[in-house]
């Protein structure tokens, strides 16, 4: 159902679905917002994730560039330090030797000279620039000539005293000096290009930095807006659940409402069902009684007599209850049909009152008509606006009591016909007044109903009022002051043709008639039936009327008799177990025209659908007859082909 549809959608928003539906059913939003917190959660953890990475890599960069510039040429400086060291206490011991004249420094002073070019050397082998290579010489050779002023000097100091050799320390003073200077350059140059190639450490340290300063901040601030963002999100989505759990409660409560009336509708249709099985039922009691009785052959000719109109009256009423069911049918599903041409409402009327005429008689009601001959014409289908004033006069007879009135007024109203129906009969309840039109609705239902039945005629009768484009209302003044139904049908701007109505509902005055049937004399006939009682009495019909008539049950048997007995007309049931009549005519159709391939035949169905109707005629069939057929017209049917048949051999001969 339409309601539970709409709870199970509203469930599902609730629950995390793809929408929330509201009242009127648009959506609310296309992704839930449990889906968004559920995203938003994710995006922080990501986030966070590529924040730590991306933190993680900064200070590995960070780290080593400051480890960089920690130690970034630290060694090649350190190692001119060194040398710088060495030298200036080389230098110290030598000046300290030529001072005290202790020749216990020499051995220093050598082992100091040895370590500077064993230094020098080193700092040469990795030197790459040109600069460094050239101080390093000048440091050697510094060095070599310091070692050589010492050298002499020295031995100066242990020639024999009076020699007349006293050494001076001035070149010893000025090799030192030299040797000091080039120390002091080669330590000079090493800071400078040290600190040149710190910079680009530098450099990248403070990028470093600065990103690292960034990501950080970034990541506060985009935590900050996530974190608002499911707060806002929270308590929206907080808010949606409210509204679902509120549209919930309402959806509840139209649940309730229409279990109710589902409980109605299936009570109603219980009630239906009864109310149908009862008068489909209700004839066939005195059918089966009055049956018995004129089997039993104790009844005299008048008894007989009214055995059989019983019976034909209670046959006619189940036909009139089925031809409802019908109609109802063809509403529901939208091929309800009309046959339109311009319709003059009084002869229509009128054959409609003549229809009542005996059961007004019998309870006494006096049936009144005010009919305006030139109300004017309209456009419609005479059999279904006979059928509309049938059911209206034959109600309004059935709801008054005896020695009541019923009138039906025809009269013109501006650009409009309108029929009125009154009565002063039971009346309609001012409760049910608003149903009356509705299919399956009885002013009082179950076993308390005092008139028969199916409520349906008024709900059909609305259908072929609105179909013809006009329009059907009912007014009561209350319980027992009677009722009155008008309908109103604009008129025919352009008139012509012939209004003449056609009966469709059996006439109540040919119902007591004296049946005479047609002759069929030397007419022979195939009944194809697989009910028994059924092709029994067609075979009693068509014998009573001087016609050949032979039986079969089966479409084998039927063809068995067709080539050796050859009809003038086959009757035949459409649904048949095994092969149907449908495989019969087309078997038969099959033939050349000397075996009887253009036999005619008439087909008889139980099935009333436009559509079976023209499956029927398609198939290969000239006529077809609605169960159950009247047998006046069955016989006139078979006649008219058979004597059609003849007349065709006659011209052929």
């Amino acid at each position: 159902m339409l309601w539970e549809r709409r709870q199970e959608t509203r469930l599902v928003a609730f629950l995390g679905g793809r929408s929330l539906i509201t009242e009127g059913g648009s959506a609310v939003t296309e992704w839930s917002f449990q889906r968004k917190l559920i995203t938003g959660v994710v995006v922080v953890c990501m986030l966070a994730i590529m924040t730590s990475t991306l933190s993680m890599y900064t200070s590995r960069v960070l780290i080593a560039n400051m480890e960089k510039v920690a130690t970034g040429q630290g060694q090649d400086l350190s190692d001119a330090r060194a040398l710088q060291l060495i030298g200036v206490t080389n230098i110290a011991d030598v000046r300290a030797c030529l001072l005290t004249g202790g020749r216990e420094y020499a051995p220093a002073v050598r082992v100091g000279s040895s370590q500077v070019r064993e230094l020098v050397e080193r700092l040469q082998a990795r030197a790459a620039d040109p600069e460094d290579r050239s101080l390093l010489n000048d440091v050697l050779i510094a060095e070599r000539l310091h070692l050589e002023a010492f050298t002499t000097a020295l031995i100066s100091s242990t020639a024999p005293k009076g020699s007349g050799d006293v050494p001076s320390p001035e070149p010893v003073v000025m090799a030192a000096a030299r040797f000091d200077r080039a120390l002091a350059a080669l330590v000079a140059h090493s800071e400078s290009a040290r600190q040149r190639s710190l910079a680009p450490a530098r450099a990248a340290l403070d990028r470093a930095e600065n990103v690292l300063m960034a990501i950080i901040i970034a990541t506060v601030v985009l935590l900050v807006l996530l974190c608002l963002f499911l707060i806002g999100a929270l308590g929206r989505s907080y808010r949606l659940q409210t509204t679902a759990r509120s549209l919930a409660e309402v959806g509840q409560s139209e649940a309730k409402a229409n279990l109710s009336q589902a409980e109605a509708a299936g009570h109603l249709k219980d009630e239906f069902l009864a109310t149908v099985s009862h008068e489909l039922r209700n004839p066939l009691a005195p059918i089966l009684t009055w049956t018995q009785l004129l089997r039993s052959g104790t009844l005299d000719q008048a008894k007989s007599r009214r055995a059989l109109e019983v019976i034909e009256r209670n046959v006619t009423s189940q036909a009139h209850l089925i031809d409802d069911l019908v109609d109802v049918s063809r509403v529901v599903s939208g091929k309800f049909r009309l046959d339109v041409r311009p319709i003059d409402l009084v002869p229509v009327i009128k054959a409609a009152a003549d229809s009542q005429t005996p059961a007004s008689d019998a309870k006494h009601i006096r049936l009144q008509l005010v009919l305006d001959e030139r109300a004017g014409l309209i456009s419609g289908d005479s059999e279904r606006l006979q059928q509309v004033m049938w059911n209206l006069i034959s109600n309004a007879i059935k709801f008054t009591p005896k020695k009541g009135r019923v009138q039906v007024v025809l009269q013109r109203s501006e650009s409009h016909v309108e029929i009125s129906v009154s009565d002063s009969g039971a009346g309609i309840d001012a409760e049910f007044l608003p149903h009356v039109f509705e299919p399956f609705r009885q002013g009082t239902g179950g076993s308390m109903r005092r008139h028969g039945g199916l409520g349906l005629g008024l709900s059909i009768v609305r259908h072929i009022v609105e179909t013809h484009g006009g329009e059907i209302t009912a007014h009561s003044d209350g319980i027992g002051l009677g009722s009155k139904f008008t309908v109103k049908f604009p008129l025919l701007a352009t008139a012509g043709g012939d209004g003449e109505p056609v009966r469709r509902h059996p006439m109540a005055g040919d119902t007591f008639a004296d049946v005479h049937f047609a002759r069929l004399d030397g007419i022979r006939v195939l009944i194809v039936e697989d009910e028994p009682t059924a092709s029994e009495a067609l075979q009693v019909l068509f014998s009573s009327c001087g016609a050949e008539a032979k039986v079969a049950g089966s479409v084998p048997e039927a063809l068995a008799i067709f080539e050796v007995w050859r009809p003038d007309v086959v009757l035949s049931d459409v649904a048949m177990p095994g092969e149907d009549g449908y495989s019969l005519i087309r078997k038969i159709r099959l033939r050349s025209p000397e075996r009887g391939g253009v036999v005619p035949a008439v087909a008889l169905t139980a099935y009333a659908k436009i559509e079976d109707r023209v499956t029927i005629l398609a198939a290969g069939f000239q006529m077809y007859l609605s169960k159950p057929a009247d047998p006046n017209e069955l016989v006139a049917v078979v006649g008219s082909l058979a004597k059609g048949r003849r007349l065709d051999d006659g011209v052929l001969n």
